[in-house]
């Protein structure tokens, strides 16, 4: 293993270095070495690292590389390579210095392991959006983005009635030794009322599906299993899983975030907040863990692979190290409920993958209802055993580019209200190894608690007034997205809600040079009428409005700028085209006028 302190100047001259001592987690791995190709020597550069070794005939070599800052780590990954050099993801230099650690494994080629593609997903009442899309349509593209995935072990909550629906779109023109089968794992007596809730669908061979596990805390509802056999002759146990929703662990950290970003009172303290894990789920996770799963396995130490929807918020994400990440306001919350797993062994294999929580937050609740403020993971693949190695995931939240310009796009922007996470894993022992491209997350530009203010000057909310042609009186006034007040928004009138497209117009007092108009969503962890197509409108007399600037906005809490590029205009219009749930609603829209 290369272990390398490098202080940020010295990065541009890291050269080829040879590691001294072989890596303690595997006793088979040897001095590896590497160099780091940086844009720059500051932090902020993005770098790679390229790993070397000393390839074997008919030896496949595993590299592992990690970027740490003492205990935080901020890249990782599990290389695979003949010809004796790998190059990782590109990873942004954080503010302090880093350690770069290499370790080289070689292995007979014949030795490797299997790549196996693992999905997790709660479907929404089976692909009908809570039975609100009647027309079969969603599942129908959401059978075709399965079959995209082509995971070898599919994880799913919410089956709800289109298990075998699933499985003959699954395996529809699918040749003999692709195909999938699949076990239902909620049992008849656990879902009289909400469903078949749990899955597994697989490539491998079922080999056993275990039998129904009930206590007084959980229930096949709850978690369900099977033994899988894999190719090679050996096996793992691969299990589906959902806990309860009660305790609103991430509304409560969306307004504690935006309330500490924005110096408003806490409503709750972080105690509190840490306190929605106990109400249900911390009883279940020690049913699952402690009594479960050791009941179906016993003492068999095959690797374990999980799936599901926990509704939490991952321990590792809230630490220290991403305090001033984008969405975390500042917030250290050490999530008991998600650290039992890891406690029990568990990797959480997205952010095993991807360890940087600020650049790859990997939100998966809601594409549906808005990700809000603060970055909702609540689902999640879980792997453990020491033959595991993790390659590769990531985080799907959009239909595939064929389905957007379906009718089902616009109000429903993915195939169910969970995104869903698919993970490259390889177990090793018989194999040649990797067979197919590894998944990986995209990164997102997240530098800061907040976005800035534009550049410009602020025109007094007391010089501005708006008027809209549709609203909730008095709770939802235009004139609340001028009043300078975060907590107060405009609302488009309810329950009955008017076709789209609404307009609200502020009205500037005179002609201003406007430098930028910035659309502030409302803040609250309910984000219907969250605005997300539209158009900007100008005017001089409030009467003929001219279009300046479509707009398409992600469904979060975060303000939207609008560079106005000096244009002079007395009238500001935003036509809200689409907003979440058919309304429109703001916080507030802020111009900017042109410095003098």
């Amino acid at each position: 293993m290369r272990k390398s302190v490098m202080p940020m100047a010295a990065l541009a001259l890291a050269g080829l270095l040879v590691a001294p001592t072989p890596a303690a987690a595997d006793p088979g791995a040897k001095p590896g070495a590497y160099r780091l190709d940086c844009d720059g020597d500051r932090p902020g550069s993005t770098c790679t690292v390229v790993a070397t070794g000393k390839p074997r005939p008919h030896h496949v070599e595993e590299f592992v590389t990690t970027v740490r800052s003492g205990d935080q780590v901020w890249a990782r990954d599990t290389l695979y390579s003949r010809d004796g050099q790998v190059r990782s993801r590109p990873f942004v230099l954080p503010e302090q210095d880093v350690t770069v650690d290499v370790s080289v494994t070689s292995l007979p080629e014949q030795r490797v392991g299997t790549q196996l593609r693992l999905m997790a997903w709660n479907l929404f009442v089976g692909g009908t959006i809570n039975r609100q899309e009647t027309t079969g349509e969603n599942l129908k593209q959401m059978i075709d983005y399965l079959n995209e995935v082509d995971p070898d072990i599919f994880f799913v909550v919410e089956g709800y009635g289109s298990g075998q629906k699933i499985l003959d779109g699954l395996n529809a023109g699918r040749p003999e030794g692709d195909r999938f089968t699949a076990a239902q794992l909620t049992t008849p007596e656990d879902y009289s009322v909400n469903g078949d809730n749990l899955w597994i669908y697989t490539k491998l061979k079922i080999e056993k599906v275990y039998p129904r596990y009930a206590d007084a805390d959980i229930s096949s509802f709850n978690l369900g299993g099977a033994r899988l056999g894999l190719p090679n002759g050996q096996h793992v146990h691969a299990f589906s899983l959902w806990t309860w929703h009660d305790g609103p662990a991430r509304h409560d950290t969306h307004d504690a975030a935006v309330q500490n970003v924005h110096g408003l009172p806490r409503t709750k303290t972080d105690e509190q907040i840490l306190e929605n894990d106990y109400q249900r789920r911390m009883g279940m996770g020690k049913a699952i863990l402690e009594k479960a799963i050791p009941s179906f396995i016993g003492d068999d130490d095959a690797p374990v692979l999980m799936g599901g929807d926990l509704n939490a918020l991952p321990h590792q994400d809230w630490t220290e190290q991403f305090a001033n990440a984008r969405g975390h306001g500042g917030l250290v919350l050490p999530w008991p409920y998600t650290k039992l797993y890891t406690d029990a062994g568990f990797l959480d294999t997205f952010r095993y993958a991807n360890p940087d929580a600020g650049r790859y937050p990997g939100r998966t609740f809601s594409p549906l209802s808005g990700f809000m403020a603060t970055p909702g993971r609540i689902d999640y693949v879980f792997a453990r055993g020491e033959d595991v190695r993790v390659l590769g995931s990531r985080t799907d939240v959009r239909r595939l580019p064929r389905h957007q310009d379906s009718w089902l796009n616009r109000p429903y922007p993915f195939y169910s209200d969970h995104g869903s996470v698919i993970t490259d894993v390889l177990i090793r022992g018989k194999g040649t190894g990797p067979d197919r491209p590894v998944v990986s997350e995209e990164p997102v530009d997240a530098p800061g608690v907040w976005p800035a203010a534009p550049e410009g000057v602020r025109v007094p909310p007391s010089e501005l007034s708006a008027t809209a042609t549709t609203f909730k009186p008095d709770i939802g006034d235009p004139g609340n997205a001028v009043d300078g007040n975060l907590l107060t928004d405009y609302h488009s009138y309810y329950p009955e809600v008017a076709p789209q497209p609404h307009y609200i117009t502020v009205d500037l007092g005179k002609v201003r040079k406007l430098s930028t108009v910035r659309f502030q969503p409302k803040l609250r962890s309910n984000m219907n009428g969250t605005i997300v197509e539209g158009m900007v409108q100008i005017s001089a007399d409030g009467t003929t409005f001219t279009d300046f600037k479509q707009v398409e906005w992600p469904r979060l809490t975060e303000p939207n700028d609008v560079d106005m590029n000096g244009v002079s205009a007395r009238y500001v219009r935003l036509r809200a085209d689409y907003g979440i749930g058919g309304a429109s609603a703001l916080a507030e829209i802020i111009p900017y006028e042109v410095a003098s």
